[in-house]
C-alpha cells in the first residue's frame, strides 16, 4: 500500500500501511466536546475555588479543551485528575482520566504507552459494570492496536465492542465499531469488506442524523478510493464530507478534509488545485495552533513544489514544516522533512547537500527503532568493542614482555664483561642463558607478530564487511574516498512482515540470532550474484548491484538474488519455529554512493532510486517480489512476470508495478 513516508526505518515502529490514516482521527466513541462557555479561564477559575473531590471533572474539561493546542499541558491536567480521583476513590472520574491519558499518548504516537491507561480504565469500567464505557474503551484499545500494526488484536477488540453494542442496541456504538472495523480491514487490504463496514456505518449515522459521523464515514470511504487509485470517487466523498463539516462548523474536520482534497488533486496531477486546498488547510491549522498538522501540511506543500520544480518555494515550506515538527516533537515528520530536503537538493544535482540531509533523516529514523531491538543491537556492539579492547590489552602485555626480555638481555650482556678468573665460567654461563632467553624472546616476538598479523587481517576483514572492496582499498591506501554517481544500478529493499509485533514477543538474544542467521544467508546469496549489501536497519535489508563496480547484468543479478532469497525463506520456514515473511521491492536507476562518518565508516547510498525501491517494497505483498517499470524493461525477457497495473505512490503519482514469479 502507498505510504506517506519512506520505509528504511524505521522502525519500524508502525506499519507503513497505517500511515494512510495520519490525516484522519479514528473515532473511538468518546466525546471530545466541551460546553462553549467552558473557556480555559473560566475552568481555571472554577478549579481555584473547588474542593479536592470537585476538581477531577474540572481538570478533565481543561484536559479536553487543551488537547490539541497544548497537549503537554493537557497531559498534566489528566494526570492530576487521575491522582485526585484515585485519592477520593472516585472510580468514574479516575477511569475518564485514564481514557484521556490513553487518547493523549495515542495522539502523540506513543502507542505502547497508551495501552496501560486504557487497560486500567477497562478494569475500572468492568468493576462498575458500565457496559457502554466498556464498549468504547474496547474500541479505543482496538484503535491503538491497529496503529501498532497488531491487526489480530485490533480486530478482536473491535468485534467484542460490536457484539456488546448490538446487545445494548446502541446504534451510535454499532456505527463506531463498524467504523473501526472498516479501517482495520482497509489496512489489511480487504477493501471490499472495509467498504461494506463503512457503508453500514454511514447508513446508521444517516438514520441517526449524526452529521459528524456521516462526515467521518464519507471521509474513510474516500480514503479507500484514494489509495486504490480511484481519485474521482475519492474526491466526491471528500468534497461531500467537507460540505458537512463546514455546515456543522467542525474546524478540525474541515482542516482534515481540505488536506485530503489537496492530496487527491495532487494524485490527479492538478497541482494548482491541490495547492489551493493545502494552503486553506494550513491556514486553519495555524489558527488552531496545531503544530503537528502545520508541519504535516507544510511538508505536503513542499513535496508539491518539488514536483513543480519550484525549489525556492519548496525550501520556504520545508523550513516552516521543520520548525513546527521540532516544536511538536514529531520525529516522524522531522524525518520526512529531511528526506524531502534530500530529494530537493538531489533534484538540483547538489549531491553534497542531499547527502547531508539524507544522513540527518537516517539519524532520526534510527532513533525511532524498536527499543528492544536497539538494546539487543547495542549489546552486540558493546560485546564487539569489549573483545576488541581485550585484544588491544593482550597486545600491550606482549609488548611489555618483549621490553622486559630486552632489559634482561642487556643485563646479561653487561655481566658478560666481568673479568677475572670467573670470566670463562661466567662467559659460558652467560652465553648459555643468553641463548636460552634469546630463543624464548624470539618465540615471544614471533607470537606477538603473529597476533598482530592476525588482528590486522581481522581488521581488514571487518572493513570489507562494512565497505565495498574498492572503497575499502581506497581508504587503506589514501585514507579517503570520494562520493560517486552511478547511472545503471539496481536497488533491492526488503523488510520483515509484522516485525514490530514479533520483536515485542521474542527475547532480544533470540531475535538477534534469528536476524543474524537470515541476513548472513542473504549476504551469501547476493555476494554469489555479484551484488553488494549496503546496510541493515533493524529488520530492513538494502543491497545494490552495479556499484561501486559497474555490472551490465545488474538487473538480472538482483532479481535472481531476490528469487533465491524467497526460496531460502520458504525452506527455512519449513524447519523454523518462527515463520518469517518478507516483502521485496526492486527498482533500477541512478544512485549516488559514498562513505558516511570519520570514526565509524558507513558506506551509504541515496537518491530517488533508493526512495522508489523503498516504495516498491511497501507496495509489495508478503513473500512476493515487486519490481518497477524500469526494472521490468531490463528483465522482462528473462523471468516469468505478472503485471499488476498502475498503483498510486505518494509523491510520484501512479506507477506501473510487476510481480516476479518465484
Amino acid at each position: 500500500m502507498p505510504s506517506l513516508v519512506d520505509s528504511i526505518d524505521d522502525s519500524r515502529i508502525a506499519s507503513s500501511l497505517m500511515l494512510r490514516y495520519l490525516f484522519i482521527l479514528a473515532v473511538c466513541g468518546f466525546s471530545l466536546s466541551v460546553r462553549a462557555d467552558d473557556s480555559i479561564e473560566a475552568l481555571q477559575a472554577q478549579l481555584a475555588s473547588a474542593s479536592p473531590p470537585e476538581k477531577p471533572p474540572i481538570l478533565l474539561n481543561l484536559a479536553r479543551v487543551t488537547q490539541f493546542n497544548d497537549p503537554l499541558q493537557s497531559m498534566t491536567y489528566a494526570e492530576q485528575a487521575q491522582q485526585l480521583a484515585e485519592q477520593a476513590e472516585d472510580n468514574l472520574n479516575a477511569a475518564e482520566a485514564l481514557v484521556m491519558l490513553g487518547r493523549l499518548k495515542t495522539q502523540k504516537g506513543n502507542f505502547a504507552e497508551a495501552l496501560l491507561p486504557y487497560q486500567h480504565a477497562l478494569e475500572l469500567w468492568t468493576a462498575q459494570e458500565n457496559q457502554p464505557r466498556i464498549a468504547k474503551t474496547l474500541l479505543a484499545l482496538g484503535n491503538v492496536y491497529w496503529r501498532m500494526g497488531d491487526y489480530d488484536k485490533a480486530l478482536s477488540k473491535c468485534l467484542d465492542a460490536l457484539k456488546l453494542a448490538e446487545h445494548l442496541q446502541d446504534d451510535s456504538l454499532i456505527a463506531s465499531s463498524l467504523h473501526q472495523l472498516g479501517i482495520i480491514n482497509d489496512l489489511l487490504g480487504n477493501y471490499t469488506v472495509a467498504l461494506e463496514h463503512h457503508h453500514r456505518a454511514l447508513a446508521i449515522r444517516q438514520k441517526l442524523n449524526d452529521q459528524a459521523g456521516i462526515a467521518d464515514s464519507l471521509n474513510n470511504i474516500g480514503i479507500i478510493h484514494y489509495f486504490s487509485g480511484q481519485y474521482k470517487e475519492a474526491l466526491e466523498n471528500y468534497v461531500e464530507s467537507l460540505k458537512i463539516r463546514r455546515a456543522i462548523h467542525d474546524e478540525q474536520g474541515i482542516a482534515k478534509s481540505l488536506n485530503n482534497v489537496g492530496l487527491t488533486y495532487k494524485g490527479l496531477e492538478q497541482y494548482d488545485e491541490a495547492l489551493r486546498y493545502f494552503e486553506s488547510a494550513l491556514k486553519m491549522r495555524e489558527r488552531l495552533s496545531d503544530k503537528y498538522e502545520v508541519a504535516n501540511i507544510s511538508n505536503n506543500i513542499a513535496a508539491l513544489y518539488i514536483l513543480k520544480k519550484n525549489f525556492d518555494q519548496a525550501v520556504v515550506y520545508l523550513i516552516r514544516g521543520l520548525q513546527q515538527a521540532v516544536e511538536a516533537d514529531s520525529k516522524d515528520l522531522i524525518r520526512e522533512n529531511y528526506e524531502l530536503f534530500s530529494q530537493l537538493y538531489a533534484a538540483q544535482n547538489n549531491f553534497e547537500a542531499a547527502l547531508a540531509y539524507y544522513r540527518l533523516s537516517t539519524e532520526v529514523k534510527d532513533s525511532i527503532l524498536n527499543e528492544k531491538s536497539q538494546q539487543a543491537i547495542a549489546d552486540v556492539q558493546t560485546k564487539y568493542e569489549t573483545e576488541k579492547k581485550e585484544q588491544e590489552i593482550t597486545l600491550l602485555k606482549k609488548d611489555n614482555e618483549i621490553q622486559q626480555l630486552a632489559i634482561v638481555k642487556q643485563t646479561l650482556l653487561r655481566n658478560s664483561l666481568m673479568g677475572g678468573l670467573l670470566f670463562i665460567f661466567i662467559l659460558v654461563f652467560v652465553l648459555f642463558n643468553r641463548y636460552r632467553f634469546e630463543k624464548k624472546a624470539n618465540q615471544k616476538l614471533e607470537e606477538a607478530n603473529n597476533l598482530i598479523r592476525q588482528e590486522k587481517e581481522k581488521s581488514d576483514q571487518l572493513l570489507l564487511n562494512i565497505l565495498p572492496v574498492r572503497v575499502a582499498n581506497d581508504l587503506k591506501e589514501t585514507g579517503k574516498t570520494e562520493p560517486e554517481s552511478f547511472e545503471e544500478v539496481t536497488v533491492y529493499f526488503s523488510d520483515v512482515v509484522g516485525f514490530t509485533n514479533l520483536s515485542s514477543q521474542l527475547e532480544p538474544k533470540f531475535l538477534i540470532d534469528e536476524l543474524n542467521d537470515i541476513f548472513t544467508a542473504f549476504d551469501n546469496i547476493v555476494e554469489h550474484h555479484q551484488c553488494e549489501r549496503v546496510k541493515t536497519i533493524g529488520d530492513a535489508y538494502l543491497c545494490v548491484c552495479g556499484m561501486p563496480t559497474p555490472n551490465p547484468h545488474h538487473a538480472h543479478n538482483m532479481v535472481r538474488s531476490a528469487i533465491e532469497i524467497i526460496h531460502y525463506m520458504q525452506e527455512r520456514n519449513k524447519r523454523s519455529e518462527i515463520q518469517w515473511r518478507i516483502r521485496i521491492g526492486i527498482h533500477s536507476g541512478k544512485v549516488v554512493g559514498g562513505v558516511v562518518g570519520v570514526k565509524k565508516y558507513i558506506y551509504d547510498v541515496f537518491g530517488d532510486t533508493i526512495n522508489t525501491a523503498s516504495r516498491m517494497e511497501s507496495n509489495s505483498e508478503p513473500m512476493r517480489i515487486n519490481i518497477s517499470q524500469t526494472t521490468y524493461d531490463l528483465v522482462k525477457d528473462q523471468f516469468p512476470i505478472q503485471a499488476r497495473g498502475a498503483l498510486a505512490v505518494k509523491g510520484k503519482g501512479e506507477m506501473s508495478m510487476y510481480f516476479v514469479e518465484t
